[in-house]
């Protein structure tokens, strides 16, 4: 089916105000509101797709509620409802968004492929080609005929590959699987990503019915192997300083940071945009997808039910459909610990989930992120435990979960949950894991057990990968998350540590006033003016053996760092302003070193950005990095400076932010010396943005807008 996606003709209607608007768009903090457009007349089979409804929605056509949503993707059939075109509208709950698109998929035959229809899977071959098998779900809304279905392969714009078969197609909704051979074929590798591009035609004798096409890669290899493991990051849908609005320049963004750190997959919990997707595959970095994030919520909206138990057969069958022709996804999860894990009322649905996703792609191994629930009264009980000491352990959580550990509860009560998944994995960091009869994989460890589960990885075969529970700051349900990279996408020392552990980092210095501050909420920095003579505690991530620590120019002292101390080195030293210089050792010979220095006030700031040329047809973004510089040329981390960017020329401000996340309004304070804008061209032209700050030299760049 031909995809037309609608970014452009919004009109968002909030506050009583109306504006035209390109998606993604968000409505104003603490309002809600409608976004509008207008529907091309389509006769014949259409479907709306809406990606991303921040907070639950309503949708109409015509005037006439057809669905409500939440943020997951979901197809409407809209057959029959614009065959003179219509309205669309889209009402929000307080402070919604719409935060990814919005699609129609329409044919006018009454055959067509279904959207997301085509699915290709295969082999290379040795001799440097590949045997492709191409899978065609077909509807038919007319009487028996036959049909033909063309499947080619390209790679740009040369054709690799071309089969037609025929087939006699009766009433109803039916798959056939076309092979097809291509003779000179490149595997998709992580350092190598090589795509392609699927087309098939759906023909009656002479007449066109329906195009589809698809971007696939195929591996070579396994995507994971016990010398080639998962590690990363768990990635809720957040957009960092712009919240959820989701963008391929701010997906770009975050990746980079993430893989830069080391890491080769993350685990996003809910299915991920197609931005996201699609810079995955760009990148080579792995992927792993929470289908359903809890089980027992609505997904929200205020026009009819949207109960679990009655979406999620069509929520698994669409984002497996979605998923499965990105070679970066490696691994589908049907929850994110889920109740019904612990054989609580619904887990019956687990089989059902299993046999969709099974169903539509059996290439791919299923896992779901278990985790140790507190223990229900009757499971207690179930387990032999007399009311009067359940009844001892109930004034908290932590009481009951001791009696649930005594009986071992976590292994018994997963067990017949786990026995569907092809790959045991966990929501935290247990010892030992349960469940060992499967691979197994990490999937929220925390930071404060980044050096435990990546030293089990590297030692257990058994054990595939390890995530950590938060891979981006991030606030969910009210619960503020510090991940391993910033809203802005700069580094965390969380993120950096398993930088450290990884090989990826050589190493990092930190240091903090209170020698009981945990070492991974210690700051990259060495200015404390209060301080001056007072001892501070100073910590150097490491691959080392030993580490020597001085300051300004004089030896500190000598640490032991190493897998006995977690490759940490920690000293405590005299503050004195100048700089500290660490070097590590490894079997008595330097293998790196590194500095971190005092810097003065600011004086400046400095613009910098990625992006020179903006194209307003593709809706793109740049982000505009402002940086406060002292006089020496560093980045001043002595204050946080109010920052105020403005855009002047054919462009729009979408989002202020810093590492404390998205700013309410275009200033922002500087923490860390740094401060972050993100803009948007609107029209062809020049797009200035200046950045000032009181005392400061003011920052400006220029972008082109085409």
């Amino acid at each position: 089916m031909k995809k037309i996606e609608l970014k452009k003709g919004w009109r968002l209607i909030a506050d009583g105000e109306e504006r035209e608007v390109s998606l993604p768009c968000a409505l104003p903090t603490g309002g809600s509101g409608a976004f509008s457009t207008s529907l091309p007349v389509c006769k014949g089979k259409t479907f709306l797709e809406v990606d991303g409804a921040s907070g639950g929605a309503d949708i109409y056509v015509g005037g006439q509620c057809i669905a409500s949503q939440g943020p997951a993707r979901r197809l409407t059939d809209v057959s029959g409802l614009l065959d003179e075109g219509g309205e669309l509208r889209i009402a929000l709950n307080e402070s919604g968004a719409l935060t990814r698109g919005v699609s129609l998929f329409r044919t006018e035959g009454d055959a067509f492929i279904r959207p997301y229809g085509v699915f290709v899977t295969g082999k290379v071959t040795d001799n440097g080609g590949a045997e492709l098998e191409m899978t065609v779900d077909i509807c038919n809304l007319g009487g028996k005929r036959r049909l033909s279905v063309e499947c080619f392969v390209y790679q740009g714009r040369r054709r690799m590959g071309r089969r037609k078969k025929t087939y006699t197609v009766m009433p109803g909704e039916r798959s056939f699987v076309v092979p097809v051979s291509v003779s000179r074929f490149r595997p998709y590798e992580g350092s190598a990503p090589s795509m392609y591009t699927a087309r098939v035609t759906l023909t009656c004798g002479d007449d066109v019915l329906d195009v589809s096409e698809t971007v696939f890669g195929i591996r070579s290899r396994a995507a994971f192997s016990p010398s080639d493991k998962l590690a990363g990051c768990t990635l809720s849908q957040t957009g960092g300083v712009l919240g959820a609005l989701c963008f391929p320049e701010a997906e770009r963004r975050k990746l980079s940071a993430l893989r830069d750190l080391g890491y080769n997959a993350v685990r996003y919990v809910g299915c991920p945009s197609d931005a996201a997707l699609t810079v995955a595959d760009e990148l080579g970095m792995r992927v792993i997808v929470d289908i359903f994030d809890n089980w027992s919520h609505p997904d929200g909206g205020r026009c009819g039910d949207n109960d679990f138990a009655f979406t999620f057969k069509d929520t698994a069958d669409l984002t497996v459909r979605v998923l499965r022709d990105h070679p970066s996804v490696v691994m589908y999860s049907i929850g994110n610990a889920p109740d019904e894990s612990y054989g609580r009322a619904g887990a019956d649905r687990e089989a059902e989930i299993v046999s969709v996703v099974r169903s539509l792609d059996p290439t791919r191994p299923v896992t779901a992120a278990l985790a140790e629930k507190v223990p229900l009264v009757s499971e207690l009980l179930d387990a032999g435990f007399s009311r009067s000491r359940i009844s001892l352990n109930s004034a908290s959580p932590s009481g009951l979960l001791s009696l649930g550990r005594e009986a071992g509860l976590f292994a018994k009560r997963t067990e017949a949950f786990a026995s569907m998944l092809d790959i045991n994995g966990y929501s935290g960091r247990y010892d030992p894991y349960p469940h060992t009869d499967k691979p197994i994989i990490g999937l929220a460890t925390s930071p404060d057990d980044a050096f435990a589960s990546l030293s089990d990885m590297e030692t257990d075969r058994n054990i595939i990968g390890d995530m950590s529970d938060c891979g981006m700051d991030s606030e969910i349900r009210g619960l503020y998350a510090s991940g391993d990279i910033d809203a802005t996408c700069v580094p965390r020392v969380a993120g950096i540590y398993r930088s450290v552990l990884l090989g990826a980092h050589t190493s990092c210095i930190t240091s903090s006033a209170d020698a009981s501050t945990p070492a991974l909420d210690s700051e990259q920095i060495w200015y404390w003016p209060d301080r001056e003579g007072e001892r501070v505690t100073v910590r150097v991530f490491t691959p080392g053996d030993v580490v020597a620590l001085y300051l300004n120019g004089k030896l500190v002292s000598r640490r032991l760092a190493g897998r006995v101390n977690a490759y940490i080195a920690t000293f405590d030293v005299e503050y004195r302003p100048g700089t500290l210089e660490a070097i590590s050792y490894a079997r008595g010979r330097e293998i790196c070193r590194t500095t971190l220095s005092t810097t003065g006030e600011g004086r400046s700031i400095k613009l910098l950005t990625g992006t020179r040329t903006l194209h307003t047809d593709a809706g793109e973004i740049a982000y505009i990095d402002a940086w406060v510089m002292d006089a020496d040329g560093r980045v001043a981390v002595s204050g946080a400076e109010l920052v105020t960017f403005t855009v002047e020329g054919e462009g729009e401000l979408l989002s202020t932010g810093s590492e404390l996340g998205k700013a309410p309004g275009n200033t922002v304070p500087a923490s860390g010396g740094h401060a972050v804008a993100v803009v948007r061209g609107t029209a062809p032209g020049k797009l200035t943005v200046k950045a000032t700050a009181e005392g400061l030299r003011f920052g400006r760049t220029s972008i082109r807008v085409k």
